[in-house]
């Protein structure tokens, strides 16, 4: 049976979209239209699969109908005409934006499946990926490669169809950000893409000029984002009403089962000719190429429509026609010729009044524009309603071409034939031959195109468009690929701090200035050059991060034995030596069972049980920074504390516990490894003999127990420190940047050596730091770093409302540097500099002072569907869900705490022995038990996650997915319980940010140090905030304050923007905010101000 589909709409549940595009309207308007089957949309939308699922019924095989109480309610407003049969096929449409060969992709593919259950088993794959909730059209930070696998994993019955493939932007094909080829898309997968969506910007003959296209079926749909636009293109089956026929005639190239597609005027399009429409620019390719792809108006570079980029592509010239093609017919939608009838807008009453009799006598639309005689349409009375039609089928129109996202604007008549015509009398057919019954759809002549005819020579076509991107350095100081030399590429500065040959060096490296590059470059060298063994050589940093990035560009650069380089955090480090060298059994406790045996401590000690969480936090930070002074309870404490004989008290009832439980805290490794190396000279010797070069970055960020174990460690050794006192951030936590001062006298005739060359930031971020910092240098000249990367000539400082106006307004920049995220966002965006974005989600980071502010910008984000990651370690391993699971994961491990217990009673609605020796984990874990105490750490960890029912909850959470995600990579690493608990506990906010994926980066200031992004937003830029201060207190330390503002602006490398709110709810109250005293530092010049005076209304 023949019939007509639409297999690409959406829902009320996309955004842009009619809020009456519900099921019952779809299927109304399906049936006025004479459409059999039409897609769901949207599938992966919560509220919409809860929508199908109890208004739809299986229907035949892989379709859905209608349940019939609704459907009897329908047909019964409806013309006895129009009354057919309507089947949904579940479909939803995916915009996948990522990078792939050096380029940010956007590109948007349609997914279809045979039954709900499948809906259902994809929506949580993709859930576990991104937010699939906050709009019907999903943006994920996914590879389309990737969604075609996690779709065929999910169910091969499947099928994939890239959807509006010329559409510049969001699409294959796509001037903007697509590929030139589908392999290229694909890669190993793209045997299974069978089909293309050509969009409403292109036809069958456009497409058929492109080889790369011969061996897929061209469809055409509506893109419907209300019910009225369904049917505007559509797809002709002639199969039985089967999803897996219908399948199966565009997998098989079945020229009968799929017999070809109803297309608007390619010409009616929003991106068919080139131009702008802002100013009234409107150019055929050409045009374009005449003009240097230029806008002759505004100067700036032209938006290049469908036709520009089929130009660009194409193998055959205008008018080729393969042998083996499925048939096409162009349309004009009826609303649209009534409105040129009538000569008033397509949606006024009048044009809504003809429509309805033209349907009511004659059936439903696409019957009318393509079947019925032109005798027969005129029985319905409609002026000129045959005239038009038959102008249509033989392409006697005229169409004002679309262009840069505005239709085109189709004309049947012009105006003296409308004079000529007026008073609607009857016309006379002008033409000839025998009226199109119904009994078929006959194949068509090719429809000539509107415009001048486009050369046949390949040759002339010229890439007239510019594609700006973010500048590059050209300077391969600090190259991202490495360079086959080691010295290659290494500025003055760089080259002789590699090759020096003193026993210590001292590098001052600002920010950007190759600091990790000349590093590894040292060590490489001393691998190659001076022939040192790899295991002599010590690297110590302060994040994991950091160690591991030392460690991957030694393999890089260096010899293959690099990898036996050790280079590892302090406390990283300090674990491995006591485990090698003291036989450590102890295990380091997680953050909570920490706090439980302090707050137990303090209990012992003082003998109240209520009212003590400030003192016990007071107590926690002074044992912390005893610790880190390498003082341990018998030691004087009296300049320790206000309180030195409770003080001194609760931190020896605090060890004692701890050493109850068999465990340590974070500060104690080094405390350990330290007295360790004092006490035992055979250790001390041991150690000292076999690291011949210690290396330590971010030396400015020693406290004085770190300081002391360098300097005990380096007795011996030759010595390598690299680091910048600007960018000392942690004197909360006992760092003291005067031990980088000090370094010349702790090791006489040292190299000094100052890196001034910056390879990452703009001028204008570099001298807007600059100016910050000057005020707090006694000779700045000194210490100025300097940049040849051009960009931006001023970062932007900007005033919103409230912080959550402050949240939108950082999210809606995203998305226009992006060029959109969406097509509706392209067509009302505001592009300041008129040129493609190249731009991705990863390609953005968020930055702010407190965690409060974090929790405003996930919110935000999450709301209006922005793929983000958070680097805020406490919020993801608080979720309840993480707890649970680790605690589960304890028990069965038999390390579970009373607080471990005290949460598993409350999941399992059971008491549980407070004794936790008592718990026996098999009788608990009931079922589960046996399966997985035999299993490898990740797969214990996903069989409890299953068993305590947290998977759904996990996925939905970006922090605790965040969490999960890292907990299983660690566990993938170390099978050993206790090994991977204490490298758990070694993790750090920065660990949970993922290499590689799409997503803005949302992290406080300090978790940002060592990172670096193409545009930052430095948020809450407000006295009290930055610099942090406590309500009616002053701020604690002003100057470590500006330089942790200063690290905050120089992550930037192409565009720095500060912004502030004008009332903010700090600590509770809901306060008025002033800028902070750092913007004043920044001249005018470098800046443009921007104020948003609309607040958004905080829910």
């Amino acid at each position: 049976m023949a019939f007509f589909s639409d297999l690409h709409i959406h829902s009320k549940y996309s955004r842009a979209t009619a809020r009456n595009l519900d099921l019952e309207n779809i299927y109304h308007a399906a049936q006025v239209k004479g459409i059999t089957v039409v897609g769901t949309g949207d599938f992966t939308h919560p509220a919409w699969v809860e929508e199908i699922a109890s208004k739809l019924e299986p229907a035949e095989p892989g379709l859905f109908a209608l349940k019939k109480p609704l459907a009897d309610k329908i047909d019964a407003r409806l013309p006895g005409s129009c009354r057919n049969p309507v089947r949904f096929m579940l479909q939803v449409e995916i915009s996948n934006i990522y990078k792939k060969a050096g380029r940010v992709r956007k590109n948007h593919n349609i997914i279809y499946f045979p039954d709900l259950a499948s809906v259902k088993k994809f929506n949580a794959r993709l859930d576990a990926i991104g937010n699939i909730s906050s709009d019907g059209r999903p943006i994920l930070g996914l590879d389309a490669r990737d969604l075609l696998e996690i779709m065929l994993e999910v169910n091969d019955q499947g099928f994939l169809v890239p959807a509006h493939i010329w559409t510049p932007w969001f699409s294959m094909f796509g001037s903007k950000s697509g590929f030139d080829h589908i392999d290229a898309c694909f890669q190993d997968l793209a045997p299974h893409i069978f089909a293309v969506e050509t969009g409403l910007s292109s036809d069958p003959p456009m497409n058929w000029r492109v080889a790369d296209l011969d061996h897929v079926r061209l469809m055409s749909n509506s893109d419907a984002h209300s019910p009225g636009y369904l049917g505007r293109n559509a797809s002709v089956f002639n199969t039985e009403l089967d999803y897996f026929a219908m399948k199966k005639s565009l997998e098989t190239l079945d020229l009968e089962g799929y017999q070809g597609t109803l297309d608007m005027y390619p010409d009616q399009g929003k991106y068919h000719f080139d131009g702008h429409r802002k100013c009234h620019v409107c150019l055929d390719p050409d045009e374009t190429a005449r003009v240097d792809g230029i806008c002759p108006v505004c100067g700036r570079p032209l938006t290049l429509g469908v036709l520009h980029r089929v130009r660009e592509l194409a193998e055959r010239p205008v008018g080729f026609v393969p042998e083996k093609r499925h048939g096409y017919t162009s349309i004009i939608p009826l609303a649209d010729m009534l409105s040129d009838i009538f000569q008033v807008g397509p949606k006024t009453k009048k044009v809504t009044r003809y429509f309805d009799k033209a349907i009511q006598a004659l059936g439903p639309e696409l019957d009318i524009l393509t079947q019925y005689s032109y005798d027969r349409i005129q029985t319905a009375g409609v002026p000129l309603l045959a005239e038009a039609v038959a102008r249509m089928r033989t392409g006697r129109i005229h169409v004002s071409p679309g262009h840069d996202g505005e239709y085109g604007k189709v004309q049947v008549f012009t105006p003296e034939e409308l004079a000529r015509f007026k008073g609607d009398r009857p016309l006379k057919m002008t033409l000839g031959g025998t009226p199109i019954e119904k009994a078929g759809i006959p194949e068509p002549a090719i429809a000539p195109q509107a415009g001048p005819a486009e050369s046949t020579s390949r040759q002339q076509v010229q890439a007239t468009g510019v594609s700006p991107s973010r500048p590059v350095p050209s300077s391969p100081g600090v190259a991202r690929d490495p360079e086959p030399g080691i010295l290659t590429g290494l500025n003055e500065s760089q080259h002789r701090a590699v090759t020096s040959a003193a026993s210590a060096i001292l590098i001052t490296a600002g920010p950007g200035t190759g600091k990790t590059r000349t590093l590894t470059a040292r060590i490489a060298y001393l691998l190659t050059e001076n022939q040192v063994s790899p295991d002599r050589i010590l690297a110590l940093t302060f994040t994991n991060k950091a160690a591991k990035e030392i460690q991957e560009r030694i393999q890089t650069v260096g010899p293959k034995g690099g990898a036996c380089v050790t280079a590892a955090t302090f406390h990283g480090f300090c674990l491995s030596m006591l485990m090698a060298h003291d036989g450590l059994t102890d295990r380091l406790l997680e953050e909570d069972t920490r706090k439980e045996l302090l707050k137990a401590a303090l209990v012992q000690v003082t003998g109240k049980t209520t009212g003590q969480s400030r003192l016990a936090d007071d107590m926690d930070l002074q044992i912390s920074l005893c610790k880190q002074r390498l003082l341990g309870p018998e030691d004087d404490l009296s300049d320790a504390g206000p309180d030195p004989v409770l003080l001194k008290q609760v931190y020896a009832a605090y060890q004692q516990k701890m050493q109850d439980h068999g465990g340590m805290d974070f500060e104690d490794l080094i405390v350990r490894f330290y007295r360790l190396l004092t006490r035992s000279e055979p250790v001390r010797t041991l150690v000292q003999e076999r690291f011949a070069h210690i290396f330590v970055d971010e030396y400015q960020d020693l406290n004085f127990g770190q300081y002391e174990l360098v300097k005990l460690l380096a007795q011996h050794s030759r010595v390598f420190v690299i680091g910048d006192p600007d960018q000392s951030i942690y004197g909360f936590r006992g760092s003291d940047h005067r031990f980088f001062h000090r370094f010349a006298n702790d090791y006489p005739g040292c190299e000094q050596i100052v890196l001034t060359r910056n390879y990452r930031s703009t001028q204008t971020i570099l001298d807007a730091s600059f100016q910050l910092m000057s005020k707090s240098r006694p000779d700045p000249d000194t210490q100025k770093i300097y940049s040849q990367v051009n960009g931006s000539r001023k970062l932007i400082i900007k005033e919103t409302a409230t912080e959550t106006a402050e949240a939108v307004a950082v999210g809606k920049m995203i998305e226009n540097m992006m060029g959109g995220m969406s097509l509706d966002a392209i067509n009302t965006r505001k592009n300041e500099d008129g040129e493609d974005a190249a731009y991705g989600f990863s390609d953005f980071a968020v930055l702010y002072r407190t965690r409060r502010q974090g929790d405003v910008f996930a919110n935000v984000f999450q709301k209006h569907g922005i793929p983000f990651q958070s680097a805020d370690r406490k919020a993801g391993f608080d979720r309840t869900q993480i707890q649970l699971l680790l605690s589960c994961f304890r028990l069965m491990t038999r390390r579970a705490s009373a607080q471990d217990v005290q949460g598993l009673s409350t999941h399992f609605q059971s008491q549980l022995p407070s004794e936790t020796r008592q718990i026996r984990p098999e009788r608990i874990l009931g079922p589960v038990w046996d399966p997985v105490r035999d299993k490898p750490g990740h797969e214990q960890l996903g069989i409890l996650a299953r068993f305590l029912k947290i998977e759904k909850a996990i996925s939905r959470d970006p922090l605790a997915a965040a969490a999960y995600d890292r907990i299983q990579a660690l566990a993938r690493v170390y099978d050993d319980p206790d090994e991977f608990m204490n490298r758990l506990a070694l993790d750090q906010d920065s660990d949970l940010l993922a290499n590689g994926v799409e997503k803005v980066s949302l992290l406080t200031m300090h978790a940002a140090k060592g990172l670096e992004c193409p545009v930052v937003f430095v948020a809450g830029c407000e006295q009290g905030v930055i610099p942090f201060a406590r309500t009616g207190r002053s701020c604690d330390n002003p100057a470590e304050e500006r330089r942790l503002f200063y690290v905050a602006m120089t992550r930037a490398k192409d565009l720095l923007c500060l912004t502030h709110a004008r009332k903010r709810q700090m600590f509770g109250v809901r306060r008025k905010m002033q800028p902070s005293i750092f913007l004043t530092d920044i001249e005018a010049r470098l800046t443009r101000q921007e104020t948003l005076s609309r607040a958004v209304p905080d829910k």
